[in-house]
């Protein structure tokens, strides 16, 4: 079958001389509508070419600019709602638009993420050529306290902004996820807790509003996701926020919008500056080490001391290494996995400044702990909201539920079940940890230790950096950072294993292999 492109290109444009929703838009200030309209007249008319011909073209490209239009139109006129309560209610609203190809699969899209101000190469503009505006994520935070200290409920007077906001969105027919943040301020776990309590809460306020309890979701990022820093006032204010995603189509793509806010490596860096911010450098390290700027920052190692590195650490007990990997004491708070993974670009997000979007973490897993985040949850049962169709397309090659194992100082290690979806990087299952001690080759022993796992997973370009914290209190290992390959290869790129002995952090190669 051929199209005559020139005829297209004529139905196209009579078609938008129809559609009231693109007559007068400036592509800057309605970016959602335009690239609505557009990707839903070029749709409507190949299929109305296919079904009809010319007269067909006409027809199909005025219902796809309908469809286009409309999705696109309802998401900036909320826009511009929101920017208006924003100036009147004293608010900080921060947008990004949530798109998604049109040949993905119905359930769960690989979403792009962007700002308004970002700007793509031609040949990410070809990768995302049939890309459609999906949803819109508003950003919510304020210089006024909104939550007293430790209360998940809103003051009188946030609340009653919290009430305007739901109105924006009481004729929403879209599925909503609402996700709170915290600063850094007290424990990680009780920040989470404490965020997903106020999540809930502003949940409760948009049913209120009218929308439905099946379809509104709530999560508490906690601390796990800071957006600046939290060494002073204005960077925390910036991180107690809470975020209103808005997607069309099934819950499954609210999940993959937090399967890829969670792996989203300026999130890790962010976090990492501010580990690193907690301790004064010696003399020694500020004459040697220059501090990272923005425009080097991608190619930055942090160095420190010894005492620095253990001032970051958290307490070493352990006098004799339950099992002797054969490694080297750790020197260096600094490894280079970001490299390796390399950054995606489409994950541009308007409220990071533009230093630190384009910041790389490099502390290792030993120095910067595991994250704590919770779950999408739905209203209307309080529940985890999970998918588990997956099938093997969906995954990342050699990690659909695999083994991975390598050897390490004659110990047998097993990492298992590997799964990481394709779209988003995110692992849907944390592995057991099996070590064989002084392996001699028979599979019919069980492993000496069998320890459970926390994981996380950071997706790049070039790789997938899956690190791995276990979960037991007497471990033999404290964490792993492996690079895995995104392609077919059946071997981590690169691989530490950190562990404890003479009361030190000690570290060791571990380069697993697809079993």
């Amino acid at each position: 079958m051929t199209f005559n492109f020139k005829s297209i290109s004529l139905a196209i444009a009579g078609v938008l001389s129809l559609s009231s929703c693109a007559i007068t838009q400036s592509v800057e200030n309605n970016k959602e509508t335009v690239i609505g309209c557009a990707v839903g007249t070029g749709l409507g008319v190949l299929i109305g070419n296919y079904l009809g011909g010319k007269k067909g073209m006409v027809y199909g490209g005025a219902a796809g600019a309908a469809i286009g239009c409309t999705v696109g139109y309802d998401f900036q006129k909320k826009r511009e709602a929101l920017e208006q309560l924003a100036k009147t209610e004293n608010l900080d609203i921060q947008f990004t638009s949530i798109s998604a190809s049109q040949d993905s699969d119905t359930q769960q899209s690989s979403l792009l993420i962007s700002s308004p101000e970002q700007t793509m190469s031609k040949d990410e503009q070809q990768k995302y050529a049939d890309y459609q505006v999906v949803g819109m994520a508003a950003t919510v935070s304020s210089n006024e306290v909104m939550f007293a200290s430790g209360s998940a409920e809103a003051t009188a007077t946030a609340k009653q902004k919290f009430q305007k906001l739901a109105a924006i969105y009481k004729d929403s027919k879209q599925n909503i996820l609402i996700t709170g943040h915290t600063d850094a301020s007290g424990g990680e776990a009780l920040n989470q807790e404490l965020s997903e309590a106020r999540a809930r809460y502003v949940a409760t306020l948009f049913n209120q509003a009218g929308i439905p309890t099946e379809r509104l979701f709530f999560q508490g990022a906690g601390e796990s996701q800071p957006v600046a820093v939290n060494s002073d006032d204005a960077g925390k204010a910036k991180n107690r926020r809470v975020e209103i995603v808005e997607i069309e189509g099934k819950p499954d793509q609210l999940l993959a919008y937090s399967y890829k806010q969670k792996t989203n490596l300026s999130y890790l860096s962010r976090r990492s500056q501010d580990k690193v911010a907690t301790v004064q450098p010696t003399k020694e390290t500020a004459q040697t080490t220059p501090a990272p700027s923005s425009s080097t920052a991608e190619s930055a190692s942090i160095e420190m001391t010894p005492s620095e590195i253990v001032k970051l650490l958290e307490p070493v007990k352990q006098q004799q290494a339950l099992v002797d990997f054969g490694g080297k004491k750790m020197a260096d708070a600094s490894t280079n996995f970001a490299q390796l993974v390399g950054v995606k670009k489409e994950s541009g997000f308007a409220l990071f400044s533009k230093a630190y979007a384009s910041e790389i973490s490099s502390l290792n897993c030993a120095v910067e702990g595991p994250r704590v985040t919770g779950d999408v949850k739905s209203l209307s049962t309080g529940e985890s909201y999970n998918r588990n169709d997956y099938n093997t397309a969906d995954y990342l090659p050699g990690m659909n539920g695999t083994v991975w194992v390598s050897k390490v100082n004659g110990h047998y290690i097993g990492l298992t079940p590997v799964a990481v979806i394709k779209d988003s990087g995110t692992a849907v299952s944390a592995p057991k940890v099996n070590i064989w001690k002084n392996y001699k080759g028979s599979s019919k022993d069980a492993p000496n230790y069998q320890l459970t796992s926390h994981v996380e997973t950071y997706y790049g370009d070039k790789g997938l950096l899956y690190r791995v914290f276990t979960s037991e209190k007497d471990s033999p290992v404290r964490c792993m950072d492996l690079v895995m390959p995104i392609d077919r290869s059946a071997a981590a790129i690169a691989g530490k294993l950190y562990y404890e002995k003479n009361k030190a952090v000690y570290e060791a190669d571990f380069e697993p292999k697809l079993l």
